[in-house]
């Protein structure tokens, strides 16, 4: 009995492995078999703006690796929330993925009453670019630096002015954290976009806006407006000059605009796995890693799981400052 048990057992095992090696066959198979026809990849925001920038190459690179077209649409609206919301709703088979920033993951759900959770209802592909913001002002306002700026904000209360690409944007929640953190009254001015908001501050409209220096460089080098600070722990090499809040004394002032893939949740494991090795593997070129340092913008690829663990953090800290700053959107 006793062997013919252990014979039983030995066939049981030999049976589990070939239906092992069978799945994991059928996996990578269904892997590689993957993309079969063009593939939707949603921007929730309009053309011309920073996303573009970012995810057209990304997009071409893809295209001639993997045999297929990745198409970038352009579906704006409710700060990003439309677009977010068609990929929530589409098929999960990896044909219909999401450009993100993460404003649309980490300040939208404290600002709006979506629908959809970003968390549970999105599956993270991988992260791709982080751009610390710097606190970029006119040209013509009197202050050389960021220690005499904030003196200037204490002296004249509810006059300085910043700027953003509208209510509830990642230019809002950094420059109500600077205000926070530095203790001034500092006077919000949303436009409708990123383009109008550095545009107000160049023509001086306003006097500051907390955004990448990357897309106000052109302006910077022809000394219509200056860098007087880096939301974050290093030196940028677009405004070498320029300290880090760290070095002046505010290491609480971080503000970073990150971008990434995202898929509908439920989409199969091994079509993340995929596109993840993708796309990291086309930001690992020399021609990516030229372009995006030119542009200003640090890679940052990693694992579906390490895009999480960023997501999480991200969205604590942007809520305590949503909600310190009774942030409200219309």
């Amino acid at each position: 009995m006793a062997n013919n048990g252990y014979g039983r057992s030995l066939k049981l095992m030999g049976t589990l492995s070939i239906l092992g090696v069978s799945l994991c066959a059928t996996t990578a198979a269904w892997s590689q078999a993957y993309p079969s026809k063009p593939v939707r990849v949603i921007n929730a925001f309009a053309p011309g703006g920073p996303n573009d920038l970012i995810a057209r190459p990304v997009l071409e690179g893809l295209t001639k690796t993997m045999g297929q077209q990745f198409i970038l649409e352009n579906k704006p609206g409710a700060n990003g929330n439309i677009g977010t919301q068609e990929v929530v709703r589409a098929t999960p088979d990896g044909y219909t993925l999401l450009f993100v920033t993460f404003s649309q993951l980490t300040i939208n759900p404290v600002l709006y009453k979506l629908p959809f959770d970003p968390v549970k209802d999105l599956a993270p592909i991988v992260l791709v670019t982080q751009a610390n913001s710097a606190v970029v002002a006119n040209a013509g306002v009197p202050a050389a630096t960021m220690k005499e700026f904030i003196a200037h904000a204490r002296a004249n209360p509810g006059k300085v002015t910043f700027s953003s690409s509208g209510n509830g944007s990642q230019p809002q929640l950094g420059g109500e954290l600077l205000a926070m953190l530095t203790q001034t009254k500092m006077v919000h001015v949303p436009y409708k976009g990123g383009g109008p908001a550095l545009t107000a501050v160049v023509a001086g409209e306003v006097d500051f806006i907390v955004q990448s220096p990357g897309l106000a460089f052109p302006n910077i080098r022809a000394g219509k407006l200056k860098v007087l600070v880096v939301a974050g722990s290093r030196r940028l090499p677009l405004a070498p000059d320029a300290p880090t809040a760290e070095e002046i004394g505010l290491p609480e002032f971080k503000s970073r605009a990150s971008t990434g893939f995202m898929a509908p949740a439920r989409t199969p494991r091994p079509i993340i796995d995929r596109l993840n090795a993708e796309i990291t593997r086309y930001l690992n070129t020399p021609e990516a890693r030229k372009y995006f340092a030119d542009a200003g913008y640090d890679l940052i690829p990693g694992t579906p799981e390490e895009f999480t663990r960023y997501q999480l953090d991200e969205l604590a800290r942007w809520s305590a400052v949503a909600k310190s700053a009774n942030i409200q959107v219309e």
